[in-house]
């Protein structure tokens, strides 16, 4: 039972020794051959432009067409009138597709818009 104690008291001592002075383990440093200094990565950072493209859905170039039959197969189908989000000429082809009016066509497109933007390009030397 002794011999039983103290073995216990050594695994324990021992265990907790082990935990508590745990040094972390470093990899070796890279030295040059002219500098007697650890050489290390650098990190540099950059702005760069970007573009960004703002695409309005409500007025692409078959806005109205899209809406119109939207519009008219949701009338067909006998569900109730939901305006539309989007607005502009996908709304108004809606409209005139749920009411069975006749397709008056696309009467104002609006291209998209290129907006510059400045990011940061990171990279290692």
């Amino acid at each position: 039972m002794k011999k039983m104690i103290m073995a216990s008291v050594v695994a324990l001592a021992t265990t907790t020794g082990l935990l508590v002075s745990n040094q972390p383990a470093q990899a070796h440093r890279r030295y040059s051959y002219y500098h007697p200094y650890p050489i290390y990565p650098l990190r540099y950072c950059h702005p760069v432009t970007r573009w960004f493209v703002d695409e309005d859905p409500a007025y692409h170039p078959q806005a109205y067409a899209d809406g119109y039959r939207q519009g008219s197969q949701r009338a067909k189908q006998g569900k109730a009138y939901k305006p539309r989000t989007a607005g502009g000429e996908f709304a108004r082809g809606f409209d005139d597709g749920f009411y069975r009016r006749e397709f008056a066509g696309q009467k104002q497109i609006v291209p998209n818009v290129y907006k510059p933007y400045t990011s940061t390009n990171c990279g290692w030397f």
